[in-house]
């Protein structure tokens, strides 16, 4: 880590991937309206620990264009990938349709963003159209991503793992596993997990945690998160990380938290 601590002689678990940019074991911090300068001061603090930082719904059409270029730019700095949530296609393909993607993608590639979200949440995508909007994205020059599975409903694993592959041989760089979909009345949906470890290279999914928005508890999420990184180690890809929280899950990575060492979980 090129990052100097304190207690440099407290061993950190090997497998975990400690320099930036990382290629697995991505947090992505998800932000709803922080400040230019509260995410100065979170860099500062927790900038090693995390590696996306993903403008939720459609924030990004609500702030002044100077703030958010100067957001996405202060992110680069940093080595922290401006990602552009899936919710705001959502909303530009169902008022104004598919024909107005190219100047939409272009202007999220001038104000900064990398990453940009394909996701039918709220939007119904017809067949074709999300394959059609990765290749899109890939053609503006940003990287595309693809959510599988649904907030409201616990949808078919064997399904879902055939789809995480089909987003991946489209060309997206991963796949996003919805949050709400990993959790099954209150606990981990193991059975899920188990399916996906088995069909799909997990190393390009990223797995949300749930929220409080679609009805989870503190104590949901934590369990959650605990789940994720006690099956898949250190190095699993996590999403939907708050801004509060980033070093509290770099400690449970690390085996530093609450939960103690991986060993115990």
């Amino acid at each position: 880590m090129s990052l100097t601590t304190a207690f440099p002689n407290v061993p950190l678990d090997p497998r975990r991937s400690l320099e930036k940019p990382r290629k697995t074991g991505l947090t992505m911090v998800t932000d709803y309206q922080v400040t230019l300068g509260g995410l100065q001061g979170l860099l500062e603090l927790g900038g090693a620990y995390f590696d996306i930082f993903k403008l939720a719904t459609g924030t990004s059409r609500l702030f002044p264009r100077e703030h958010l270029v100067a957001k996405l730019a202060l992110l680069r700095e940093h080595q922290v990938r401006p990602f552009l949530g899936g919710q705001m296609q959502e909303y530009v393909l169902h008022t104004m349709g598919i024909e107005a993607m190219e100047e939409h993608l272009k202007e999220a590639k001038e104000v900064g963003f990398d990453i940009v979200e394909i996701s039918d949440n709220i939007v119904e995508l017809g067949e074709g159209t999300r394959d059609r909007l990765i290749k899109m994205v890939q053609d503006a020059g940003l990287a595309a991503v693809g959510e599988i599975g649904d907030k409201r409903d616990n949808s078919d694993p064997a399904e879902m793992a055939k789809e995480v592959n089909e987003v991946l041989a489209t060309g997206a760089e991963f796949a996003m596993i919805e949050g709400q979909e990993l959790m099954l009345n209150g606990q981990p949906n193991k059975h899920l997990i188990k399916i996906l470890q088995e069909n799909v290279d997990v190393s390009r999914c990223m797995f949300e945690l749930s929220t409080p928005r679609v009805g989870s508890t503190t104590p949901e999420i934590y369990a959650g998160k605990k789940f994720l990184v006690k099956t898949f180690g250190p190095d699993v890809n996590l999403g939907n990380v708050t801004a509060d929280v980033v070093i509290e899950t770099e400690t449970t990575r690390l085996g530093l938290g609450s939960a103690g060492p991986l060993s115990l979980m």
